[in-house]
């Protein structure tokens, strides 16, 4: 298993080959993963999980508006 340390930037991108993920870390190591709906779903639970990342409902409001 591989650690991407200090998170600098992600892409996440669809291609006719799936869909990817690429993370970078602030050391320039880069990790490109194949990913499917079901692994988004549970990355962004664990997220939500360990940094509290609910979306408030007032913001949620405002996008749906503009």
């Amino acid at each position: 298993m591989t650690a991407i340390a200090n998170l600098d930037e992600f892409i996440l991108e669809e291609t006719d080959d799936g869909i990817f993920l690429t993370v970078t870390g602030d050391d320039e190591k880069t990790l490109k993963l194949r990913v499917t709906l079901d692994d988004l779903e549970e990355i962004v639970e664990v997220i939500d999980e360990v940094f509290g990342l609910e979306e408030d409902e007032g913001e949620e409001a405002e996008e749906g508006a503009g």
